[in-house]
Parts: structure tokens; sequence; C-alpha cells
């Protein structure tokens, strides 16, 4: 009886750590850069990253005080390498942005843009481009938590079941 309970917890718990098994494997020194830093909106960047998973497509964005604006995405290659040129939108205003890099982790270095001459001085309205943050409430989270938490204790319940309906079978 005990050897079913020892079993189900086991699966549990390596099915609750499943989803965090990408993140465990990625390169410590995992990372990406910007050429240049500094930049005029309008103009063109180099981002760069390296120790990163192979073959992984990452969502591209640059994020400010009060605007996010979707840049696409860029995928790495077999060794874990990203190169990718982008445009910074000329009706940016100034201000320092984290361009980020959104994969299984979220990687981010900081930008600094300075407005196109002529272009805007202050930021602009809500972009069609842009996109908005998603922050999780603390309320939220712990739903999360309790639901994977009943999961798994129906998941022990059920094998519990399983093996005693097997073992009434059996006799």
């Amino acid at each position: 009886m005990r050897r079913p309970c020892l079993s189900a917890l086991l699966l549990v718990g390596a099915l609750l750590l499943l989803p965090a098994a990408p993140a465990l494997a990625d390169d410590p020194g995992a990372g990406i850069t910007v050429e240049p830093a500094d930049v005029t909106a309008g103009q063109t960047i180099l981002l760069a990253g390296n120790g990163l998973e192979p073959d992984d497509e990452r969502v591209l964005v640059l994020q400010g005080d009060s605007i996010t604006v979707s840049l696409g995405s860029a995928t790495t290659d077999a060794d874990g390498m990203l190169s990718q040129e982008i445009t910074i939108p000329s009706h940016l205003p100034s201000g320092t942005y984290q361009l980020q890099a959104i994969g299984d982790e979220t990687l981010q270095v900081e930008v600094r843009v300075t407005a196109a001459e002529g272009g805007a001085a202050a930021e602009p309205a809500q972009d069609e481009g842009a996109i908005g943050t998603r922050e999780r409430s603390g309320v939220e989270l712990v739903l999360i938590i309790v639901a994977a938490a009943i999961l798994g204790a129906l998941g022990i319940v059920l094998v519990v079941r399983a093996e005693r309906f097997r073992g009434a079978s059996s006799t």
C-alpha cells in the first residue's frame, strides 16, 4: 500500500517540475547585448545573444515607462546564438527602454533612445502595434498553486484507488 503512494507522490513531483526543466537547462551565462546601446529613433541596432536554447524562437519587445512595442521575433541557431538587426520605431520619444527577448525566460538589455528630429517629444497615445504587459496578482498566483495542489492530490487518489481495484479483482 505504501509503494503506490510513494510512486504517485514521485510522479506528481516530477510532473510539477516538468515545466521548469527548460529554464533549469539554460546556460547561466546566457544573455543578450545590443550595439549601439544609444540610438536615435528610426535607426537600426544589432541584437546578439549567446548561451540560449538552440533553435528557439524569441519574441522581441521594446518596453518603456508607459509604452510597449512589439518588434517581431528572432530564432536562435543550433548553437544557441542569436543575431538580429532591429529598426527602432521612428515615433518613439526619448527615454530609456528595455529590449526584451522573451522565450522560456525573459532576457533584457537597456537601450537609450533619442527622439528623431521632428519626431514625438512626448510619448504618443497607445500605438496599434503596442502590446500591454500582464502581471499576475497575488490572488491569481495563489489560485494557480491551489489548483496544482488539488490536481496533484486527485492524481494520488486515483492511483491509490486503481491499486486497490487491481488488488481486489485479482483475489
